[in-house]
């Protein structure tokens, strides 16, 4: 097996579109990156820590600022699938004629 990292999504009740908050090394820093990404996004957690879904995942209930149901989920994948993942670009800068 390979080296495994943490990816950081969030999962929206409100039917957006789920995102990656980020990667990490461990399961401690995903917990960091998760805290910091909840605080910028304002989200408030619905519960103090985390729930074990299985071996590889975990997820901790929020709510953002609008009042929306939002999942955090710490995902466990091996380094080499990590490819895998979809990331759309987005335009830094609006162009206008």
């Amino acid at each position: 097996m390979g080296e495994r990292v943490f990816v950081v999504d969030a999962s929206f009740g409100s039917g957006a579109e789920p995102q990656v908050l980020g990667v990490a090394s461990s399961a401690p820093r995903a917990e960091e990156l998760a805290e910091r990404s909840a605080g910028e996004d304002r989200y408030g957690w619905r519960r103090p820590d985390w729930l074990e879904w299985d071996s590889a995942r975990r997820v901790r209930p929020a709510v953002d600022g609008r009042g929306n149901a939002v999942e955090v989920w710490l995902v466990q994948i091996g380094l080499d699938e990590l490819i895998r993942l979809v990331v759309e670009p987005e335009p830094l800068v609006e162009e206008h004629d």
